[in-house]
């Protein structure tokens, strides 16, 4: 999936983007609650601004970067990038890791059980452009720790689409936080969503 040459035909690619750009307008009033705004949408790109709404004041957290060249024969490509030049971040300079909590999923954990946090950021060196590890995005599939879960096994699902990224980015990404959790306490294990 990593060649750039066009394999479906543009018009039909397009008339796909265009569908996932309207569904995210129908919802945008529910993503601007939620701290998400569509910035820029120019065919085959889309970038998403992601705000943090329960943090007082709240704050511009990241942004999203889609690239949906031969949608939907491939995934969207996502990037995190800085959300006022769009250079894609580097391990070392993400601002989240899009934490999740795999232990205890949707209860608080007992007092003294180590919780196991996973990223959804994912990368080798700190160098790296991490990639988003979440069915549905094209450098998932691409992974070859991944091969036996192929995009088109999934195509044609909600996984993939603008509306369910920008979905998932929020709540690993934004949802969780608050002023409490940036504090001196710090982030609880049991406040990352699962």
């Amino acid at each position: 999936m990593t060649e750039t040459s066009p394999l479906v035909d543009p018009v039909v690619t397009k008339a796909k983007f265009d569908r996932e750009i309207a569904r995210f307008r129908e919802n945008a009033d529910d993503h601007a609650r939620n701290g998400c705004w569509l910035a820029k949408a120019e065919y085959p790109k889309a970038l998403v601004i992601f705000g943090t709404p329960r943090l007082k004041p709240p704050v511009v957290a990241f942004g999203a970067a889609f690239d949906f060249t031969n949608y939907d024969l491939w995934p969207p490509s996502v990037r995190l990038v800085d959300p006022f030049t769009q250079v894609p971040y580097k391990a070392r300079e993400l601002p989240t890791p899009l934490p999740r909590r795999l232990q205890g999923a949707g209860e608080q954990p007992a007092p003294g059980v180590e919780v196991a946090i996973a990223r959804l950021a994912q990368w080798y060196g700190l160098d790296d452009l991490p990639f988003i590890c979440l069915p549905g995005v094209r450098e998932y599939h691409d992974h070859p720790g991944h091969s036996g879960d192929s995009w088109l096994l999934r195509r044609g699902t909600d996984e993939g689409t603008l509306h369910s990224l920008v979905t998932h980015l929020y709540h690993y990404g934004t949802e969780y936080l608050s002023a409490f959790h940036l504090g001196i306490i710090g982030l609880m294990p049991s406040e990352i969503p699962a």
